[in-house]
């Protein structure tokens, strides 16, 4: 496989070079195949430019997208009949297939479910995160009058069809930004207290949520969005059908909602891409439950995240654990104060792993993050843990992650992250007293209280390698160290670690178990995981 090429100075590149989704979505949840929800859909694939490269693959990809759609209760944009993939229009075509759908959309009533698919060129509009379609006859002198719409244009104009639920996927390019607008760098600092640099996808985003979010007057109060990439704004999409295959089948996957679903298809992607890595990246403000394609029954509404390279999230609910450890406990080190119950008074959301190599990059895109050594070098796994992390590198990752996501991201208290370990357990690990090879991954040819033994691994794993614990949490033991807002005196010299790591000895696993590291260091075998505070209306609710 060959990347596409770059036309005309970065503005335009091969189709498929970013996919971006816009969902509004009203409140309400519930089945998506409610009989009194009508489901129309137009598929749109522009391959025979005149005057760009032709797209070959274009056309297989709108009719993976055309069938999954039908299959799943949706009807052509006409009103009836399975779903028609519409190829090569001109300006002219383009407009009149868009009103056509508005109208029958309209026609169709307050619940209705459009979503409409464009696959073809698109070229970027400066730095403003916003994109022209383009049609078949466009020539390279386009501008946004002479290309069919704009992306914000063509949401706010579907958005005023009154649907209930609106998905428009972008197939299309977006411009990568050479530098950061002059406020970005100074919008970080402004709402973190942390001084950084943030370029590429951090701008496009912000900027396309304000743009998707201008046209109030066309959004009904509990209507909401999504906007989402296939790739990140420096990566080229490779022209192997991946995208659409993967987003095909999601499409066709019951019991999740349309967000979960697309937050599946940027996890797999970033995991099948293998060496020519792409992480799709989304945006978006939800509203209530979303809906889904197939049926939410049992789809699970304690799991989340706030972007598409947001880390998943667990709600934890207030509540009592103990901290500390036994004077009986062996390996219980003198820094542990005496096991006692502590009280968490504010439920929490805590990230399901550890932030991984995939999220950290997308920090270090934006120049807003260190680039990591050691084993992001040596292992292509997007799903290993992001390591070589100092509490200073995870502050500037958590304000990166604070102005993407539009929620405060901060470390866990020591309190917060043995609550989150144990699960309620008063043992020295979450699964009892004993620790075996298989729980967890640490120095597997060290004992402890007799434990079995089994070859030294000598590397972190996917963060996904090993068991949840009882709250759904992975990897909490062992893996990597993972750093806490926790320190040793009133100077705040020594940071607080926790959990352990694959090089430690396995009484380091403890949950009580405290380990402390200067601010500046960087080691091999540290990384963290993230919290953020839940809000009162949070939709996922910690109960």
């Amino acid at each position: 496989m060959t990347p596409r090429p770059v036309l005309f100075t970065a503005l335009l590149f091969r189709a498929m070079a970013a996919l971006s989704l816009f969902v509004a979505l009203l409140a309400g949840g519930g089945s998506a195949q409610a009989a009194d929800e009508p489901r129309l859909a137009l598929v749109i694939v522009n391959g025979a430019y005149q005057s760009f490269d032709k797209l070959a693959s274009t056309y297989a990809d709108g009719d993976k997208i055309a069938t999954a759609l039908s299959a799943t209760g949706f009807v052509d944009a006409r009103g009836e009949g399975p779903v028609e993939v519409r190829r090569d229009l001109s300006r002219e075509a383009m407009l009149a297939a868009i009103a056509d759908f508005r109208a029958k959309l309209t026609a169709a009533g307050p619940k209705a479910f459009g979503m409409l698919y464009f696959s073809g060129h698109g070229a970027a509009l400066g730095s403003y995160g916003d994109v022209m379609l383009l049609p078949v006859d466009a020539g390279r002198d386009v501008t946004a009058e002479t290309a069919t719409l704009t992306r914000a244009a063509l949401t706010r104009n579907l958005l005023g069809s009154g649907a209930k639920t609106m998905l428009i996927v972008l197939d299309m390019c977006r411009n990568v930004l050479a530098a950061p607008p002059p406020s970005l760098a100074q919008m970080i600092a402004d709402q973190t207290g942390v001084e950084t640099s943030a370029v590429g996808e951090l701008a496009g985003s912000k900027g396309l949520r304000r743009m998707v979010r201008a046209p109030a007057a066309a959004i009904r109060p509990d209507q909401g969005y999504l906007v989402a990439f296939s790739t990140s704004a420096d990566q080229f999409a490779f022209d192997d059908g991946i995208f659409s295959k993967v987003l095909a089948e999601e499409i066709r996957r019951p019991q999740q909602n349309i967000a979960d679903a697309l937050k599946r298809v940027s996890d797999r992607v970033a995991l099948s891409s293998g060496k020519n890595f792409q992480k799709p990246t989304f945006d978006y403000g939800l509203q209530g439950a979303p809906p889904c394609f197939i049926s939410c029954d049992r789809a699970a509404n304690d799991r989340f995240y706030d972007c598409a390279n947001c880390p998943w999230m667990r709600a934890i609910p207030a509540g009592t654990t103990p901290f500390g450890s036994p004077a009986s406990e062996p390996g219980r080190g003198s820094d542990e104060p005496v096991q006692a119950d502590v009280r968490i008074e504010r439920p929490f959301a805590i990230g399901v792993y550890e932030v991984t190599i995939a999220e950290w990059n997308g920090c270090v895109r934006d120049n807003a993050c260190a680039k990591l050594g050691n084993w992001a070098k040596e292992n292509p796994n997007p799903l290993i843990p992001a390591t070589d992390i100092s509490y200073e590198d995870a502050q500037a990752f958590l304000a990166w992650l604070t102005v993407k996501s539009g929620r405060t991201y901060r470390l866990p208290t020591e309190a917060e992250w043995e609550y989150a370990s144990r699960g309620g357990a008063p043992t020295a690990f979450p699964w009892g007293d004993d620790i075996a090879p298989s729980q967890a991954n640490y120095d597997h040819t060290a004992r402890y209280r007799g434990s079995d033994t089994a070859p030294y691994r000598g590397y972190p794993e996917s963060v996904n390698a090993y068991p949840a614990n009882a709250l759904g949490l992975n990897q909490m033991q062992g893996n990597v160290w993972e750093w806490t807002s926790g320190c040793t005196d009133q100077s705040c010299r020594m940071r607080v670690i926790r959990g352990g790591s694959f090089e430690s000895a396995p009484d380091a696993l403890r949950s009580a178990n405290r380990f402390t590291v200067p601010p500046t260091k960087r080691r091999q075998d540290a990384g963290l995981r993230v919290v953020r505070d839940l809000d009162p209306d949070e939709i996922f609710a910690a109960s």
